[in-house]
């Protein structure tokens, strides 16, 4: 791979962090909003079925669909958060294994969850976001719905 391309790759992604760090409030700590993302990823990555995740890292640019795919162990069939509370304690935990459990955001875990997703709509085609959401349980699917 050439060094042009991956010049381009690291572009997009520190593009992204510096637009979701806007979105999150915080533009000056891109390093927790990366850990926030990567949480967020993982936890609605394992939610999902294998299948929706490789339709899902289709429309990713490379940057996060390396970050989507880090540390992944298939599993038969995906982790059932039936309750945007289990979701969100997911993330939190997620974050917390990732060294991020300090940070005053100053928004809920669940403001964290929908402007991530929703930010991830920039990649992410409005079939797919439905076909995830097809996915969730009822209660779920205000965290993809709200975006």
């Amino acid at each position: 791979m050439s060094t042009v391309k991956f010049d381009k790759f690291a572009r997009e992604g520190n593009e992204f962090i510096n637009e979701l760090s806007d979105e999150l409030g915080h533009p000056e700590d891109q390093q927790q909003v990366l850990t926030a993302l990567r949480a967020v990823l993982h936890s609605l990555r394992d939610r999902i079925t294998i299948s929706e995740s490789f339709d899902v890292i289709s429309q990713l640019p490379m940057m996060l669909k390396a970050l989507y795919v880090e540390q992944w162990k298939y599993q038969e069939k995906p982790n059932k958060f039936d309750s945007v509370e289990e979701f969100k304690n997911d993330v939190k935990e997620r974050q917390k294994k990732y060294g991020e459990d300090q940070f005053d955001w100053g928004i809920s875990t669940e403001d964290i969850i929908v402007r991530t997703i929703g930010k991830l709509g920039k990649y992410i085609d409005k079939g797919q976001m439905k076909h995830i959401e097809e996915q969730l349980p009822k209660e779920l699917k205000s965290l993809i719905t709200s975006v």
